[in-house]
């Protein structure tokens, strides 16, 4: 049991993402330039989307706000610089939810509107995988 939330930022253009750490100062979970990720299975001359990611830990909690609160204390002060580089370099937020549980023990997943001011303010999705231990 468990929860976690990866925030990604998509490319679908060869913006160097690498960049994103020295402008945010937060050292990504993961990231890859759109040449270095793995060929389209539907385009097989085309590379998927770049990608800058950032991870939570995984909570082993049912409720979901100690995972927001955590993510969003290491976006403080970051939003503004998110939505420029994404606005400059057509880049998309994704808030990718993902509570893993058993079938008792079953993960509340509601949002605060302070999380949705920033889903909304960064043009987000929100995408939940659920994974049944």
């Amino acid at each position: 049991m468990g929860i976690y939330i990866e925030m990604n930022i998509f490319f679908d253009n060869n913006f160097d993402v690498y960049k994103i750490e020295r402008i945010l100062n937060i050292k990504p979970s993961d990231c890859k330039r759109k040449n270095e990720t793995r060929m389209s299975p539907f385009n097989k001359n085309e590379h998927l989307e770049g990608y800058w990611s950032l991870v939570t830990d995984t909570f082993e909690e049912l409720d979901i706000k100690p995972v927001i609160d955590d993510l969003l204390r290491k976006l403080e002060g970051k939003l503004e610089i998110i939505k420029e580089i994404c606005k400059e370099n057509n880049g998309e937020v994704c808030f990718e939810i993902v509570p893993i549980f058993e079938k008792d023990n079953l993960p509340a997943i509601y949002f605060e509107k302070r999380f949705l001011n920033i889903v909304n303010y960064l043009d987000a999705v929100i995408d939940i995988d659920m994974y049944l231990n």
